[in-house]
């Protein structure tokens, strides 16, 4: 979902659905916060209403590729349909907490692993066929930062590069260190264990990311009547045979038609002047 504002302040929602095999746009779906009781339900309504569109078409989906919001992880696993996570959006968390770690006395070390366990995780992603393959690849990082190649789970008992003995021997970290501690501790999170095991294998969502990049630089805050504007009086001469579709559409109401406003006489009575207040 594009969101018209930063953070929970925002008004209107946007949801786009991508076809990945095809990178086109299949639907669009806006929504507005007080619908649903604010922004942050915003992006579970815009997929519900865009799977109920699909399905009414007759449109059978294989999976569902989106990042980590954990109303969608959810609603998803209620509606029984096959969920993948974005590599990038779990990179990212990962890479945050790496960072900080990697800030920490006697765990510079770690910030030389940094871009290999970018690597690492899209290499296990790509790689692996179920989940708790993924799962056993990517902590093997752990062993192989130690200079350790082998590996106790089965479903993934050896690294897949080939032996060689290292020149630099300082490179690895080592057993029972602190910034060992530390790694291992970011990388084995129940939260990260369990978000890889639903990594994508094949589509990411990078292009539909790139879509909306296009779309902020040509559509500004609050663009819609814009668009409708552009749409009805520059694209279609004869606007007629779409209105009646048009007016069926629900528009809800403005967000402060839900407050009751005070009368003149309760608003006054309430005001209270700085020169009236008492002593702080």
């Amino acid at each position: 979902m594009r969101a018209d504002s930063p953070g929970h302040s925002a008004k209107y929602g946007c949801y786009s659905v991508m076809n990945r095999e095809t990178h086109k746009i299949i639907d669009l779906q806006l929504v507005q916060s007080n619908e649903v009781g604010g922004s942050y339900h915003m992006e579970k309504e815009g997929l519900k209403r865009s799977l109920a569109l699909l399905e009414d078409r007759g449109v059978k989906l294989d999976s569902i590729v989106t990042d980590r919001h954990p109303q969608i992880q959810k609603f998803l696993r209620d509606k029984d349909i096959q969920h993948f996570y974005d590599v990038w959006h779990l990179q990212k968390g990962v890479s945050k907490q790496v960072d900080k770690v990697a800030k920490e006395k006697d765990c510079e070390i770690i910030q030389r692993w940094h871009p290999s366990l970018k690597n690492h995780l899209y290499w296990t992603a790509s790689s692996s066929k179920t989940g708790p393959e993924r799962v056993a690849k990517w902590m093997s990082v752990i062993n192989h930062v130690q200079d350790i190649h082998t590996h106790e789970d089965p479903l993934f008992p050896k690294c897949q590069h080939p032996d060689r003995i290292s020149r630099d021997r300082s490179k690895w970290i080592k057993p029972g260190s602190k910034a060992l501690y530390k790694l291992e501790k970011v990388l084995t999170n129940k939260r990260v264990l369990k978000d890889v095991q639903k990594l994508s294998p094949h589509h990411q969502t990078s292009s539909l990311e790139a879509f909306h990049s296009v779309i902020l630089r040509f559509a500004p805050k609050n663009y819609v009547d814009e668009l409708l504007e552009l749409l009805f009086e520059s694209i279609f001469p004869d606007p007629a045979p779409y209105v009646e579709e048009v007016l069926k559409i629900p528009i809800p109401d403005d967000q402060c038609a839900q407050f009751q406003r005070p009368t003149k006489e309760e608003a006054l009575a309430g005001f209270v002047s700085r020169f009236s207040r008492g002593g702080v």
